[in-house]
C-alpha cells in the first residue's frame, strides 16, 4: 500500500515537472541559434557608434557571426587584447578621417533659426556618408559578395541612403538610434509624436510646453518632417539607385520594414511618452559593467582634492580651441577662480593659459573618472553619451548645449532637477559661475541627480540583455511584421482622420442647412396660418 502511495506521488510530481518545463519552454526561448548579422553603419560620428560597438562586440562573443561595415573598424590593440574571429570589419576610412573635433565654436550662433541650421547641418553629414561610403572600393566589392545574411542592423539618423543593404541581401532589418527619436522616424514607425507634448529633439524646449512653445514645437516638427521627406530623401535615392540599381524601390518603403527600433533614451530622463512595442529604450547601452583604474597621474590629482573636483568635457566632435578668444577667457578667469581643482578634456595637453588648479589631458576615461568619489561636478555640452554616463553616476550637472540633440537632452536634464543648463549665447563669468555655485552648494541637485540615478539604473533587465534579445529575437525571425502598426499602411490624411473630419462637417452642414430649411417652411406655414385665421376673423366681424 505505502509502495502504491509512493508511486502515485512520484507520478504526479513527473507529470507536474513536465508541464512546468513545457509552459516554461512555451514562453522562453532556450535555443542557442547562431545567427549571421550585417552591421551598416555609415555615420562618421564616433560617439554615436561608441553607442553600437558593445552590442556588436557582445554578440560577437555570444558566438554570431557578424560582419560590421564602419569608420570604426577595431584596431589592431583591440584585437591583441579580445580576438573576435567571427567579427570582421568593412572599412569606410578614407583620408578624410572621422568627425572628431570637427565643430567650429566660431561659427555657432544660436539664434530663432538655429533648427534650420541644424537640418542643413544634418544634410552636409548625411550627403558626406552618402557618397564617401557608398562609392568606398570596399563597399563595391562587398556588394559583389554573395554573402546571405539573417539580420542586418543599421544606424537610424540623418540619411536612409543605406537601406539600400536591405533590398540587396533581402534580409530583414532592424534600426537604432544613438539619441532620440528622430521626426522622421516617428512617421516612419507610425509611432506617436503629438507636438502638445513631446518636444521635437532639435528644440530644447522645457516641460510642460506652454501656448507659445506648443506653436513652435508643432511648426517645427512639420517643417523637419516635410524636409526630409521631400529634400533628404530624393537625394539620397538618386545616390542609393547608383549604387544598388535601379531596381531599388522607394527609400521610404523599405524604411517601413523596420522590424524593431533600439533607442539609447530611458523615460526615467527624457519623460514618459506612448511607444509601440517594437519601439525598444536602451539608454546607456554603452556604459560599462565595471570601473577601470585610473591613470597613476589622473588618481593621484583626484585623491588629493578633498574639496571636490569639477569635470570639464564638451566631447569628441566640438573642437575646444576654436572657442571665441572672449568666451574663452570667461571659462579660463571662472575656472581658474574656483576653490576646487578642475579635471578638463583638451585637443593638446596644455592649455592657452597655465592655471594651477586644472588638469589637462587631450584624452580622459570619462565613466571612470566620473566615478571617482571626489568628483562632484560634471560640466559637459549635453550629448547623450556624457548626460548619461553622469546620470548613472549620480552626478549633478553644468550643461553649456550647442549643437543637435544636447537642447533637447540638457532640458530634460534640467526638468528633472539635476542639472543648470547655461546658454552658449549667455556665457558670462557671471552666469557660469552662478551655474557652478549652484551645483557646488545647493544640495537638491545632488538630491535629485541621485534619485534620478535609481531610478534609470533600476530595470527588469540590462540594457545590453534587452538589446541583445530583441536582436536574437528579429534574428530568429520572430519579428517579421507582427509588432508593426496598422497606421504604417495609412495615408497622412487618413492618420490624422482628415477624410472622416470632411465627411462628418459636410455631412453636418448639410443637416444643419436642411435643419434650417424644415425650421424656416414650418415658420413660413405658422405665419400662413396665423394670417390665414385672421383673415377669417376679419371676414367673419364683416358679416356681422
Amino acid at each position: 500500500m505505502r509502495k502504491t502511495h509512493l508511486s502515485i506521488v512520484f507520478s504526479l510530481i513527473v507529470v507536474f515537472s513536465t508541464c512546468c518545463l513545457t509552459v516554461n519552454q512555451t514562453f522562453v526561448n532556450t535555443m542557442k541559434t547562431k545567427i549571421k548579422i550585417l552591421g551598416v553603419f555609415g555615420h562618421t560620428g564616433k560617439s554615436h557608434f561608441d553607442v553600437f560597438k558593445p552590442l556588436l562586440e557582445e554578440l560577437a562573443r555570444r558566438g554570431h557571426e557578424l560582419t560590421v561595415i564602419s569608420y570604426f573598424p577595431r584596431t589592431d590593440n583591440a584585437k591583441a587584447k579580445e580576438p573576435l574571429p567571427n567579427y570582421k570589419d568593412v572599412s569606410l576610412v578614407t583620408k578624410d578621417g572621422i568627425f572628431v573635433n570637427v565643430i567650429d565654436l566660431q561659427q555657432i550662433k544660436h539664434g530663432w533659426f538655429r533648427p534650420m541650421q541644424e537640418l542643413y547641418l544634418l544634410k552636409t553629414m548625411a550627403d558626406y556618408a552618402c557618397n564617401a561610403g557608398l562609392r568606398s572600393s570596399s563597399v563595391k566589392k562587398f556588394l559583389q559578395s554573395d554573402e546571405k545574411f539573417d539580420l542586418i542592423l543599421t544606424e537610424n539618423f540623418n540619411t536612409d541612403c543605406f537601406l539600400g543593404f536591405i533590398h540587396r541581401f533581402k534580409a530583414p532589418y532592424m534600426a537604432l538610434s544613438s539619441h532620440q527619436i528622430m521626426p522622421w522616424t516617428n512617421s516612419d514607425m507610425a509611432n506617436t509624436d503629438n507636438p502638445s507634448y513631446i518636444p521635437i529633439v532639435m528644440l530644447g524646449l522645457t516641460k510642460p510646453l506652454d501656448f507659445f512653445s506648443r506653436i513652435k514645437n508643432t511648426l517645427w516638427l512639420l517643417v523637419s518632417k516635410v524636409i526630409y521627406e521631400y529634400y533628404f530623401r530624393s537625394v539620397d535615392q538618386v545616390v542609393a539607385n547608383e549604387i544598388f540599381g535601379p531596381d531599388l524601390p522607394k527609400l521610404k518603403e523599405i524604411a517601413l520594414q523596420s522590424q524593431a527600433l533600439l533607442v539609447n533614451i530611458h523615460s526615467s530622463i527624457h519623460g514618459s511618452r506612448p511607444q509601440l512595442p517594437n519601439v525598444i529604450e536602451i539608454g546607456g547601452l554603452h556604459i560599462p559593467s565595471r570601473v577601470n583604474p585610473l591613470p597613476k597621474d589622473v588618481a593621484e590629482f583626484l585623491d588629493s582634492a578633498h574639496e571636490g573636483v569639477l569635470y570639464f568635457n564638451l566631447g569628441s566632435m566640438i573642437k575646444m580651441s576654436s572657442m571665441p578668444q572672449e568666451k574663452l577667457n570667461v571659462i579660463l578667469k571662472v575656472i581658474g577662480s574656483i576653490p576646487r581643482k578642475v579635471i578638463w578634456k583638451w585637443e593638446t595637453d596644455e592649455l592657452p593659459r597655465k592655471l594651477d588648479n586644472v588638469m589637462a589631458r587631450k584624452w580622459l576615461p570619462q565613466f571612470d573618472i566620473m566615478n571617482h568619489r571626489n568628483v562632484k561636478c560634471y560640466l559637459g555640452h549635453g550629448g547623450l553619451l556624457g548626460l548619461s554616463e553622469s546620470v548613472y553616476v549620480g552626478l549633478p550637472m553644468v550643461l553649456i548645449p550647442i549643437f543637435g540633440d544636447q537642447f533637447y537632452n540638457s532640458a530634460a536634464a534640467e526638468n528633472r532637477g539635476a542639472a543648470v543648463v547655461v546658454a552658449y549665447n549667455d556665457l558670462t563669468e557671471e552666469t557660469l559661475k552662478y551655474a557652478l555655485d549652484k551645483i557646488f552648494n545647493d544640495t537638491s541637485y545632488h538630491e535629485n541627480a541621485q534619485r534620478l540615478s535609481k531610478a534609470y539604473r533600476d530595470r527588469p533587465a540590462t540594457p545590453m540583455e534587452t538589446a541583445i534579445w530583441w536582436t536574437e529575437y528579429i534574428g530568429r525571425g520572430n519579428g517579421r511584421f507582427y509588432f508593426r502598426s496598422d497606421s504604417t499602411g495609412l495615408s497622412w490624411y487618413q492618420h490624422h482622420l482628415i477624410d472622416i473630419m470632411l465627411v462628418l462637417i459636410i455631412v453636418s452642414m448639410m443637416f444643419f442647412f436642411r435643419l434650417i430649411n424644415l425650421l424656416l417652411s414650418l415658420l413660413r406655414f405658422f405665419k400662413r396660418t396665423s394670417r390665414s385665421q385672421v383673415e377669417e376673423k376679419r371676414m367673419l366681424k364683416k358679416d356681422n
